[in-house]
């Protein structure tokens, strides 16, 4: 029984083969066949533009910010901008607020309105009266925040009565931590943890003194010339760094640079110094320095490798600008608030996981994973290996993130994935082979099916011997 069928098989192809060949003569040479492609092709497009730039915001505000957040205000609101989702909130504070510092979850601002410092919680939307100050208004380095404590200049009546004072919200006690002799007046103060910096102006000489708040010592970190100053401290742990400015009378030469001062052991060192201007208004996180150049070079330092990496030039830079692990934070004139992102690296190799056997026309889950060492959400690029692709919306590092798929024909094929992080940069590729089983079968026979599929009203016994009508 089983022999006649294959013959009535056989028979049947023949004629099918007979009729087909006689409406497409074309069909036993034919070598550059057609292929309908209907994969679907994913164009990577990076919606924030320039990748190493994030645009916060056309006004031109000064902001501050940390690894979650940029907070800057317009008249009385404050701006909340959450830098991993680009989502901006706002907050109506009331009164007229200038020059927002954000540190944790909490921002403190200056109210001219109330001639004093609030405070913001973005967790709780919580508002909170601190102090009334003397402060005319200045600049936006005429305060800092950090943690419990508020470092500010204060002024009786002119420029020369202003004095540095430490405010400290948990406890409401308000301490004058200098009384400058003279025309003497101290600027610019500065906070990390328990410490405070500052300048001192004599004259046209600035010297650099230092505050602990848990010792209660004061530090005169410099001891200048007649013919030197520095200026615009700034601290990140253990080092303070300033600009640096000598007048070599006998040469009749001046040298700018930068310095840095180990607190610890009392150490200055010169990072480097020239003859042109350089170094303005140094802000330093971890092994990372920006300054300014005077014709409007925005730069960045390393310590460790002392490379200089220019990031952004106009002549229209508005100081102050900021720097965190990984953001460079400053504001254009006439163009608005940039995050610059110096310390992006790839996400790992992602992890594929899955099914390797199945069968044709099944539908079967593949889990991608990958971590992004900078913690940045992640998406994936998947090629199924059969002229299919997909890509994912961006998901958080190392969260599995499931796809499935379906493969049409028997075959062996290669799962390749990568991952892309939210600023575009992709991890290396990771495969998965997979099989769809399959029994053999003669040429011939792989010949007759796309003959069918290719003309599917023709020959309808063998198609329904083929079993092509089930």
């Amino acid at each position: 029984m089983g022999l006649n069928k294959m013959k009535i098989k056989i028979i049947s192809l023949l004629i099918c083969t007979l009729f087909l060949t006689s409406i497409f003569t074309g069909i036993t040479t034919a070598k550059n066949l057609v292929k309908n492609d209907s994969s679907v092709t994913n164009t990577i497009v990076d919606l924030r533009g320039d990748q190493d730039f994030i645009k916060i915001t056309d006004e031109e505000a000064t902001c501050d910010f940390n690894n979650e957040f940029v907070v800057y205000a317009v008249g009385s609101t404050l701006y909340i901008y959450t830098i991993k989702t680009g989502e901006i909130d706002t907050a109506l504070v009331g009164g007229d607020v200038v020059f927002p510092k954000i540190s944790e979850n909490r921002v403190v601002y200056y109210d001219f309105l109330y001639m004093g410092f609030k405070m913001y919680n973005i967790t709780t939307g919580e508002k909170t009266d601190l102090i009334v100050t003397n402060w005319p208004g200045g600049g936006s380095d005429d305060f800092q925040f950090y943690g419990d404590y508020i470092a500010y200049e204060n002024t009786n009546s002119d420029q020369y009565s202003t004095e540095i004072f430490l405010y400290n919200i948990a406890t409401g006690e308000n301490i004058q931590l200098t009384d400058s002799p003279g025309e003497a007046f101290p600027e610019n103060p500065c906070i990390f943890k328990n410490i405070i910096a500052w300048q001192l102006i004599e004259g046209p000489l600035a010297d650099i003194f230092m505050y602990d708040i848990e010792s209660e010592n004061y530090t005169q970190v410099t001891n200048t010339s007649q013919f030197e100053s520095e200026t615009f401290p700034s601290i990140y742990e253990n080092t303070i760094v300033f600009s640096y400015f000598y007048y070599d009378k006998v040469n009749g030469t001046i040298l700018y640079g930068l310095k840095m001062y180990n607190i610890a052991s009392g150490d200055e060192t010169t990072i480097f110094t020239g003859e042109e201007p350089t170094a303005n208004s140094p802000e330093i996180f971890g092994n990372i320095i920006v300054y300014s150049v005077p014709d409007g070079r925005l730069c960045l330092y390393n310590l460790t490798t002392n490379d200089e990496i220019l990031i952004y030039e106009s002549s229209n830079l508005v100081q102050p600008w900021n720097l965190n692990e990984n953001y460079v934070l400053f504001t254009v004139l006439g163009e608005g608030v940039y995050l610059y992102i110096y310390n992006n690296n790839p996400p790992d190799q992602p992890e594929i996981n899955g099914t390797a056997s199945g069968k044709p026309g099944i539908s079967y889950d593949y889990t991608f994973n990958a971590v992004d060492p900078n913690g940045n959400q992640v998406k994936y690029f998947i090629d199924w290996g059969d002229g299919k692709t997909d890509s994912t919306a961006l998901n958080p590092s190392g969260v599995d993130v499931i796809v499935s798929h379906t493969w049409s024909k028997k075959g062996a094929y290669t799962i390749k994935a990568h991952a892309q992080d939210e600023y575009g940069l992709n991890s290396l590729d990771a495969t998965l082979s997979v099989t769809m089983p399959f029994s053999y079968e003669p040429p011939h026979f792989r010949f007759f099916e796309w003959l069918l599929e290719r003309f599917p009203h023709a020959c309808p016994i063998l198609r329904s011997l083929l079993g092509y009508n089930q």
